[in-house]
């Protein structure tokens, strides 16, 4: 029910975005925004749920949670650029939105580099 809840609270909100934009574009931009952050809550809500679910997982892990918290920071950060790459499109400034989304991808690349070489460090302890 929440995911037609915020469907709605989209649809609604862009058409009143639109039906301001022609008299003010600035006060369109401002709905847009307002509607992104009421439905980042609803996401937050969800998130929360996800987390929990990810101490249940901890316990079965123990030591190797890093591998946990660079899953929930990469998955973070994805969300953060595109939420923000998306409103950045949206206000018209397409190059900012293609650096921010640039950015994420050079994050996340960033961070899986520990863990590949991790990788690479135990098959090449097997294979001797």
């Amino acid at each position: 029910m929440d995911m037609v809840k915020a469907g709605m609270i989209g649809v609604v909100g862009v058409l009143f975005a639109v039906s301001l934009k022609s008299y003010k574009a600035e006060y369109g931009i401002y709905v847009a925004l307002a509607v992104c952050l009421v439905i980042l809550e609803c996401i937050t809500r969800y998130f929360m749920q996800i987390l929990s679910g990810m101490e249940q997982l901890r316990g079965y892990l123990q030591e190797n949670y890093s591998y946990l918290a660079l899953l929930l920071k990469a998955v973070g950060a994805t969300y953060a650029c595109e939420f923000c790459a998306g409103i950045c499109k949206d206000a018209g400034y397409g190059g900012v939105a293609g650096q921010v989304e640039m950015l994420g991808k050079l994050y996340i690349l960033s961070m899986g580099m520990p863990v590949l070489l991790s990788l690479m460090e135990r098959i090449q302890g097997i294979a001797g």
